[in-house]
């Protein structure tokens, strides 16, 4: 009896590691479109408004990782007496436990460089391009998740029988 406890336990937990595996790349997919979103939001309050940057990334934010982000970063920039737009930034995307990929927090701190420093116009052009950017990395973690998420439920449910059949 123990046996057969132990067997459908150790099944049940690669099952789970694979269905937990291709989750956490939906959770990316989901994660970079609502960054995508949100920072398209605030590039319409940056065309038609000339306000600080702190109020306008608290309108652009919305309800999702992106939006916390944005809240988070606003938080710590008027706490550092907003001296540095950038450095908040990066110590919010580095300290957040985010689904993204090493590209995709190198492509999110490159923005943070530009975002605050310069004049309106460039601030724009280098979120359009951060916009543009994202969507190719929405696209790109798309199409892996749509191709990996059946193979890494199918590896737990085939690794979940092999111990079966090995034990």
């Amino acid at each position: 009896m123990t046996t057969l406890a132990g067997k459908g336990l150790l099944f049940g937990g690669c099952v789970a590691l694979g269905i937990l595996t291709g989750l956490g790349r939906l959770r990316r997919v989901a994660c970079l479109a609502d960054f995508r979103r949100s920072l398209s939001g605030l590039a319409r309050e940056l065309t038609f408004s000339l306000r600080p940057l702190p109020e306008l990334a608290e309108e652009a934010a919305g309800t999702g990782p992106a939006g916390e982000c944005l809240r988070a970063c606003r938080r710590c920039f008027l706490a550092a007496g907003g001296e540095s737009w950038a450095e908040s930034w990066e110590t919010v995307l580095r300290e957040t436990d985010l689904p993204l990929s090493d590209e995709d927090r190198g492509l999110l701190v490159e923005f943070g460089q530009v975002l605050g420093r310069y004049d309106g116009e460039s601030q724009q052009r280098a979120l359009q391009a951060l916009l543009d950017r994202l969507g190719e990395q929405v696209e790109t973690a798309r199409q892996t998740a749509r191709r990996l998420v059946r193979v890494d439920v199918t590896l737990g449910v085939t690794a979940g029988l092999f111990c079966l059949i090995l034990l």
